[in-house]
């Protein structure tokens, strides 16, 4: 299994681009990486000493320092990815390993002692009802990790609005359902 992608540092500065690009203007610069173009005053009041009294005067190749971020949209879109793809890898591991034994077949034989192991016996479960078992765990920890990140891509889509407190009962919620 290839190790998820860590997601990225919040940038700390900023090169101006030419016209056009997303990092020509202070709000294209906080519009790309704030998500919130109103921020443009924040970089603005952290280079006023570089870049003088007019906010529009920006040269291509300035390097803006970027106020702390409280936030990064683009880092928790990163971890969602990366549990996108434990989830994802769960789910290839577990298809796997079903056709694996589905090659293999009845391999507990047709006489009684095989039916005892499959189907269980004097009121204990069988490999049946194990595996079972086993396969609706696992594919609910899949599901876990699937909804853990879109809970986290719903979070930094509305990154302004979000309440930690709201954050954590959600994920209490969802703990609770997975362990059930």
């Amino acid at each position: 299994m290839t190790p998820p992608t860590l997601p990225p540092d919040p940038p700390t500065h900023v090169t101006v681009t030419p016209w056009d690009t997303p990092h020509s203007t202070l709000s294209g610069i906080a519009e790309d990486l704030y998500e919130d173009s109103a921020k443009w005053r924040d970089i603005y009041a952290a280079n006023r000493d570089l870049i003088g009294d007019d906010p529009g005067g920006l040269r291509v190749g300035m390097q803006l320092a970027l106020p702390p971020m409280e936030f990064y949209p683009g880092y928790v879109r990163s971890v969602a990815g990366a549990l996108d793809e434990e989830g994802g890898a769960i789910g290839t591991k577990l298809a796997d390993a079903m056709r694996r034994l589905d090659a293999i077949g009845n391999f507990w034989g047709g006489d009684d002692l095989g039916t005892k192991f499959y189907k269980g016996a004097e009121g204990q479960s069988g490999y049946e009802t194990g595996t079972g078992r086993v396969l609706d765990g696992v594919v609910a920890f899949a599901d876990f990790y699937h909804n853990v990140a879109g809970g986290l891509r719903a979070m930094a889509d509305r990154h302004d609005d979000f309440e930690w407190e709201n954050t954590v009962r959600v994920l209490e919620t969802a703990l609770k359902a997975a362990e059930k």
